[in-house]
């Protein structure tokens, strides 16, 4: 904030006065309702004031407030945030003031909140007797689920259960409620015009008795007319109750969520629990994060890389050491990127600390073998492709297991190692015959100018391990963070393994694997025994998001029992939407993009639509585009950009890892993956990953969105949790 902005405001406006205050006070703890709207009324009497003669009592709150902001703010993205959030919460005063109701204290404490930040920002008079209004903010620090303060906001939540679960389309009810409200407000608005107009008339000829007659009929006629469109309107109106009280509840929680989570946001400090993780990271040896979707553990990542720098800073160490944090994603590296940058830690871009784990192992790749170019996709031999009777069990067996879990020809034909999650079983001859055919794919591969990546990284490890070839030390690195290293393979983590001089620090959840099954640390050469510790309170979601995926999660088989978060933010329920068919899904997706922007208020970069496929996604970046003039954008573009505003973001079950949004739309085909790879239970188990990461993603509000007719497992299972949490 400019010091001159500053400075007039504070000698302009006395509000709030010390009494004005004080009776703030006596109201806190007396009634929440008639509190939380006095809180609205101070910050009304504050604008008038500091406004002038440039408003007067016909000017609405929001009015006032766009005034005010256009007047004294900087424009930075927090005051923007608390604007957003002091007019959201305004708004629900509307039920206290119209219809004389109460809201629960967490509503109160939300409005004590953005007093005490509007008033910090724009250095308000009496600024340490409103910061005592907050003082029952304490409880939020906490981080428990309210109980008895949150009770008015439990009604909320069920009625908004009840209705969603009664009304199928409510998006679009919603749109039409909309639509007729503002075509009655158009109505009472000529309505309001003709009087005027009509009074001026007769003003004018009040000596001309013929033509005031005439004006009065003409005004008569016109004015029966619009009376009839208003009731008509109104009628329409009233038998969209239901809707009404389904969009004033749900503003109501998304509100209070968004609020609370703001709060949290501005708590530059970790937790004790995360700041005990960190404290405890001695960088002597690896060291792995584990905890559920949410709970932080790349926040601690970013934090204790923040912590060795520092310590590298302060030559804690023999010499300056080498640091690089990776991570699996292009978007999970952007991610990072952006979150270093809000944190403040030291400029990872310019140092090119932080990159993906395929841009650090291709420079190692190039450097052992530089003539050889590197794809992707497994060419394929055709003499083994035509001729082996095992054919294509060959290839999986390459491509699943063999190459990923650098798996060796002992280990394969005289051990017997286990092939944890695949499909068919291979006795020993039927394992010697396909070691005799991944050689000679090896063979023939080794003739190319153009080889798989996953066959590069298996050859160098072997070459490694033999003595044959030795990492340059301008390749190695002292401390190396890797986020999200469940989804790397073991055989990359064990090449990756084999450039680290001092220890990794990893951070991973295996129950939101979703690239590799079996993954275990120890195949990938890396002892983390009793250098492990849990993150259990999950800060992204709600209580309703974190409830649904914890019982979802109790659906995997081998699910992580360790893994136990809590939640303390409560939220609007999640909502289930099944259709016959996925254009009728694609079409109710769009109506509640409609609805987020339109009724709640969220901004386009709030919300997220993930799906299975990218092709699925373009259907509905098209129709974004189309229907709402709405541009979308895909996470793991090269170009895309988290900090650019106005843009929906799409991303597909697996570039949507590591990642949150305020708002997810997921839509979920009927389409089981896996299952012509891997064995029953390892599909099925995969196919519940991907699906617990998606519905992990969301803040505030979770929609799913499939077919009626699916008859997948791990589908069904989800839909049936979701309809018993809106009984």
């Amino acid at each position: 904030m400019a010091d001159s902005k500053v400075q007039t405001q504070s000698a302009f406006s006395p509000i709030p006065t010390l009494d004005q205050i004080k009776r703030l006070k006596s109201l806190q703890g007396v009634d929440s309702g008639i509190f939380t709207l006095a809180v609205f009324s101070t910050l009304e009497a504050f604008f008038r004031e500091k406004l002038g003669t440039a408003v007067d009592n016909s000017t609405k709150f929001y009015e006032l407030l766009d005034e005010y902001r256009e007047r004294y703010s900087v424009h930075n993205p927090k005051e923007y945030q608390l604007f957003r959030d002091i007019l959201n919460n305004q708004k629900n005063t509307n039920q206290v003031r119209h219809h004389f109701k109460n809201l629960s204290v967490e509503e109160a404490n939300s409005a004590a909140f953005l007093l005490s930040q509007f008033a910090t920002i724009f250095n308000l008079p009496n600024l340490t007797q409103i910061n005592q209004l907050a003082v029952n903010l304490k409880i939020w620090d906490s981080r428990k689920s309210p109980a008895e303060t949150a009770r008015e906001l439990e009604k909320a939540n069920q009625e908004l259960k009840r209705l969603s679960s009664s009304n199928a389309d409510m998006a679009q009810k919603v749109e039409e409620l909309e639509s007729k409200k503002k075509e009655l407000e158009l109505v009472s608005a000529k309505l309001r015009t003709l009087q005027l107009d009509y009074e001026q008339q007769i003003t004018k000829n009040k000596q001309n008795k013929e033509r005031i007659d005439e004006l009065r009929r003409e005004k008569n006629e016109v004015e029966q007319a619009n009376r009839k469109t208003q009731k008509e309107l109104q009628i329409q109106i009233e038998k969209l109750t239901d809707t009404e009280n389904y969009i004033d509840n749900l503003s109501r929680l998304a509100c209070y969520t968004r609020t609370r989570y703001d709060y949290e946001q501005s708590l530059v400090h970790l937790t004790r629990q995360q700041q005990s993780i960190v404290n405890q990271v001695r960088f002597s040896r690896d060291f792995l994060v584990k905890g559920s979707a949410g709970t932080g553990k790349s926040l601690v990542l970013l934090k204790t890389l923040e912590k060795l720098i520092q310590q590298n800073k302060q030559s804690l160490f023999d010499g300056e050491k080498s640091i690089k944090l990776i991570t699996f994603t292009h978007s999970l590296e952007k991610y990072n990127k952006y979150v270093a940058a809000l944190l403040n830690i030291e400029n990872p871009l310019e140092e090119e600390i932080i990159g993906t784990s395929e841009s650090y192992v291709n420079k190692i790749l190039k450097d052992a073998f530089p003539s050889i170019k590197l794809t992707y996709t497994l060419p394929k031999i055709l003499d083994v492709e035509n001729d082996n009777p095992l054919g294509q069990d060959i290839w999986t067996e390459l491509d699943k297991f063999i190459l990923p879990k650098c798996v060796t020809q002992k280990e394969y034909c005289e051990e017997k190692i286990r092939r944890t999650g695949m499909k068919k079983a291979q006795n020993a001859g039927k394992r010697k015959a396909i070691w005799e055919a991944v050689e000679t794919i090896f063979t023939e591969w080794n003739k190319l100018e153009e080889q798989p990546i996953q066959y590069i990284i298996y050859k160098l490890i072997q070459k490694i391990e033999n003595g044959e070839y030795t990492i340059p030390e301008e390749l190695k690195t002292d401390y190396l963070f890797v986020d999200e290293a469940q989804d790397l393979s073991a055989a990359t983590l064990r090449l990756i393994r084999t450039t680290v001089r001092e220890s990794m620090i990893l951070a991973g959840d295996n129950d939101q694997s979703v690239f590799q099954p079996g993954f275990t640390w120890n195949r990938a050469g890396i002892d983390i025994n009793g250098h492990s510790k849990i993150l259990n309170i999950n800060f992204r979601s709600t209580n309703q998001i974190n409830e649904v995926a914890e019982k979802y999660r109790t659906t995997i088989k081998g699910a992580d029992k360790e893994n136990m978060p809590e939640t303390f933010r409560l939220g609007p329920p999640v909502e289930l939407h099944e259709n016959k068919n996925q254009n009728d899904s694609f079409a109710q997706m769009i109506s509640t993009v409609k609805m987020c922007i339109n009724s709640l208020n969220y901004e386009p970069e709030n919300i997220c639509l993930i799906a299975p496929r990218k092709s699925l996604l373009e259907q509905l970046n098209e129709s974004l585009k189309n229907q709402l003039d709405l541009d979308s954008a895909f996470v793991n573009e090269p170009d895309f950009d988290f900090s650019k505003t106005g843009i929906i973001r799409l991303a597909t079950t697996q570039s949507c890892k590591g990642l949150d949004f305020p708002v997810v739309l997921f839509y979920l085909d009927h389409r089981a993956h896996f299952v012509d790879v891997f064995d029953e239970a390892t599909a099925d188990k995969m196919n519940r990953n991907m699906i617990y990461t998606a519905i992990t993603r969301s803040i505030e509000m979770l929609h799913v969105f499939t077919l009626s007719d699916s008859t997948a497992a791990p589908i069904n299972d989800l839909k049936a949790i979701l309809k018993t949490e809106t009984k």
